[in-house]
C-alpha cells in the first residue's frame, strides 16, 4: 500500500502522486528484474493512456503523444528520463533495495527518503514525463517520451535504443536540471590486482580500521565539493604505518558498488605484531587529525573506528602484493584534474576511485574519469593505464562514453532565456545519456530541463518542494512556447 503522507496537500500537481507511486517499486541500477517492475508499470501507464507506445528487449518504454490543437505543424519533441536509481543506504538501515519501497519523508519544504537515496535521480524527471503525457490541457507539439534504463550503470539503455523510430531533433533531457547545454563524457577503468597470501605472524593481532561519516554525493556534480574519498582516506592511514610498523593487511573494501559516486565508508582489517599496538593506534590517530583538519569545511563529518577485529583470519596479503596495491592507490589520478573556461565553477576534468573490493585471490579497483574533452579523458586514461603496466596489473574499460556537444539555436536560446529568466545556461557536471543521443541523432539538440536535485547518490538526497513545482511550470512554459517559429 502506498503511504502518500509526504505529499499531502500537494495533490495540485500530479507528478507528486506518480512520484509516491514508483518510489515504492524496487528500480535498482543494474539489476535487471528490478527494473523490468518499473518498465512495465510505465509501460502499462501509457498503454492505459491510449498512447501510440512499445517497450523493447532492454525495457526501454517509448510512447507517443499527438500534438496539442494548434501545434501540428510543428516538429516534434522528445522528452527523456531514465528509469533506475542509484541503491545507498545509510550502515544502520536494513533497507532491502530488491524488495522495500522507498520511504518518504517530509520536512517543511523537503523531501527526502528515510535513510537511503531518495530515487529523485531520475524519479522526478519520469514523474513529470508521466504528468504531461496524462494531462490533456497542456499545450505542445508532438511527445515522443522515452524511458530508459541502466542510465546509472553502462547506460545500456540509450545505446541499445532504436534510433530509426524517433523523430525528434529537439530532446528534453530530464536528468540535470536547467539549463544544461552540455555535458562531459565517461569512462570506467577497471583494475585487478592478483595477491598472494601468507598466515598470520605469530604473536600478531589484528584491527579493522573503518572510515566512515563522510558526505558521499556525485562525482561530477559534487566535484568541485573536494569532498573526502573514504578509500583514499584509508590509504593515507595505511601508508602512515609503512616503514615503522611491520603490518599486512588482511582484506579492504570501500564504496558502495557504483564508481560515479565519492566512497563515504571504507574498512580495512590489518595484522601487526601485538607488542606494537600503542604504536599503530598513536600513529593512525595523529595521521587521522590531519586528514579530518584539511576536511572541516568540506566533509567535517569524517569519522575513524579502530576496533579489535574477532573475526580470524588465518592468512593475510604479502608483502610484494600489498606493496603493489599500495603503490596503485597511492599513484592513481583522483579528484579535480583541470577546471572548466567556458562554465565558471564547473570541473572540465576529474576522476573517482570509486570502488575496491577484496577476494582470496584478487583486489579489484574501479576508477571513473570524466571530462568534457575527449583528449584529456584518454589523457588520465592513459595515465592510468602506463601505471598499470608498471605494476604488472591487469586492466579493461568498463564503459566509455561520448561527451555531450553544444547545440543549441538563437531561437531556442531566445525562448529559454524567456521561460527561465534567473537560470543560467551551464555545462552539466554529470555524463548522462544525452552524448549517446548526440551520437546516434543526426542534428540533434539535447537540453537538460529537469528539476534540481540534491546530494544525488547518497542517503541525503532530497528535492525542494517550491523549487520542483517551479521547474514544472517552467518546463510545462517552455512547451507551450515551441509553436509558430518562436
Amino acid at each position: 500500500m502506498i503511504n502518500y503522507d509526504a505529499i499531502k496537500g500537494l495533490e495540485e500537481k500530479n507528478f507528486w502522486k506518480h512520484f509516491a507511486d514508483i518510489s515504492v517499486i524496487p528500480r535498482g541500477s543494474g539489476v535487471p528484474s528490478n527494473q523490468k517492475g518499473i518498465s512495465n508499470y510505465i509501460f502499462s501507464f501509457v498503454q492505459g493512456l491510449g498512447l501510440d507506445s512499445y517497450q523493447d528487449d532492454h525495457l526501454n518504454v517509448v510512447a507517443r503523444k499527438p500534438a496539442s490543437k494548434g501545434y501540428e505543424e510543428e516538429p516534434p519533441v522528445m522528452i527523456q528520463a531514465h528509469l533506475d536509481m542509484v541503491c545507498e543506504k545509510e550502515l544502520y538501515s536494513n533497507h532491502d533495495f530488491k524488495r522495500d519501497p522507498i520511504r518518504l519523508i517530509r520536512e517543511g519544504d523537503t523531501i527526502m527518503a528515510d535513510g537511503t537515496t531518495l530515487g529523485a535521480d531520475d524519479g522526478i524527471g519520469v514523474a513529470f514525463i508521466m504528468s504531461i503525457l496524462e494531462d490533456q490541457n497542456l499545450k505542445h507539439p508532438e511527445i515522443e517520451a522515452v524511458f530508459t534504463t541502466d542510465e546509472e550503470t553502462d547506460m545500456g539503455g540509450a545505446f541499445n535504443l532504436d534510433y530509426s523510430k524517433i523523430k525528434s531533433r529537439l530532446i528534453l533531457n530530464l536528468d540535470a536540471e536547467a539549463i544544461g547545454v552540455c555535458g562531459s563524457g565517461e569512462l570506467e577503468f577497471e583494475m585487478s590486482i592478483p595477491i598472494k597470501r601468507e598466515p598470520v605472524m605469530k604473536k600478531s593481532e589484528l584491527c579493522r580500521i573503518k572510515i566512515g561519516g563522510l558526505k558521499g554525493g556525485h562525482s561530477g556534480m559534487n566535484s568541485m565539493d573536494e569532498r573526502g574519498n573514504a578509500i583514499l582516506i584509508l590509504t593515507r592511514l595505511i601508508l602512515a604505518l609503512q616503514n615503522k610498523v611491520d603490518f599486512r593487511l588482511a582484506d579492504i573494501t570501500g564504496g558502495q558498488g557504483m564508481s560515479s559516486a565519492f566512497a563515504r565508508n571504507s574498512t580495512c582489517v590489518i595484522s601487526y605484531p601485538a607488542v606494537a599496538r600503542d604504536d599503530v593506534t598513536r600513529i593512525l590517530e595523529e595521521e587521522f587529525a590531519v586528514i579530518k583538519k584539511e576536511l572541516e569545511r568540506r566533509d567535517p563529518g569524517v569519522k575513524m573506528d579502530l576496533i579489535p577485529e574477532v573475526e580470524i583470519y588465518d592468512y593475510v596479503i604479502d608483502e610484494k602484493s600489498q606493496n603493489k596495491l599500495l603503490d596503485l592507490l597511492t599513484i592513481l589520478p583522483d579528484g579535480l584534474f583541470s577546471l572548466n573556461r567556458e562554465f565558471q565553477g564547473a570541473m572540465e576534468s576529474a576522476t573517482n576511485i570509486g570502488v575496491i573490493e577484496t577476494d582470496e585471490k584478487m583486489v579489484f579497483v574501479t576508477m571513473l574519469i570524466r571530462s568534457f574533452l575527449p583528449g584529456k579523458k584518454y589523457f588520465l586514461l592513459r595515465k592510468a593505464v602506463r601505471l598499470c603496466e608498471l605494476l604488472g596489473i591487469r586492466h579493461s574499460i568498463g564503459r566509455d562514453l561520448p561527451h555531450w556537444e553544444y547545440n543549441v539555436s538563437e531561437k531556442l536560446m531566445k525562448i529559454l532565456n524567456d521561460v527561465y529568466p534567473d537560470t543560467e545556461f551551464h555545462a552539466s557536471q554529470g555524463t548522462l545519456e544525452a552524448g549517446i543521443f548526440n551520437m546516434n541523432i543526426s542534428e540533434s539538440t539535447v537540453i537538460s530541463l529537469g528539476s534540481p536535485y540534491y546530494e544525488a547518490h547518497s542517503p541525503s538526497e532530497y528535492l525542494s518542494i517550491a523549487e520542483t513545482e517551479d521547474y514544472w511550470d517552467m518546463l510545462v512554459s517552455f512547451l507551450e512556447r515551441l509553436k509558430n517559429g518562436e
